[in-house]
């Protein structure tokens, strides 16, 4: 829907370590120390050494896969433009977030004193 600006800064997310996943039925909210979330409510792409699930909402199995990430830390993240970004995490895992709604927001990234909504 909005897109990222290009001079958007998401580096405060590398080395975060996931201490939630909250599982809902239109939302899918990633937890972090420091109270750093990104709640996905569009689609995401889940990826590990077991395959590759796509969540969308209503989707409660496919975000299941994803509790897997407590624990793990976020090693590199890739932003674009378009709105997606890309999560690499201390365990393996990947998540690509996209820009996935013409009409909602898809997700939101949310610290103390920022939101940024896409």
């Amino acid at each position: 829907m909005y897109g990222l600006k290009r001079d958007v800064n998401l580096s405060f997310l590398i080395g975060r370590e996931v201490i939630q996943v909250a599982i809902g039925v239109h939302h899918v909210i990633f937890h972090f120390e420091e109270d750093i979330s990104i709640s996905v409510g569009g689609e995401f792409e889940y990826s590990d050494d077991q395959g590759t699930v796509v969540w969308k909402p209503g989707a409660s199995r496919a975000a299941a896969n994803t509790v897997v990430l407590l624990g793990a830390k976020i090693e590199s993240l890739a932003s674009f433009e378009n709105g997606t970004i890309v999560i690499h995490f201390s365990n393996g895992a990947r998540l690509v977030i996209p820009d996935s709604s013409a009409e909602y927001e898809s997700y939101q990234i949310t610290r103390p004193g920022e939101t940024i909504v896409v």
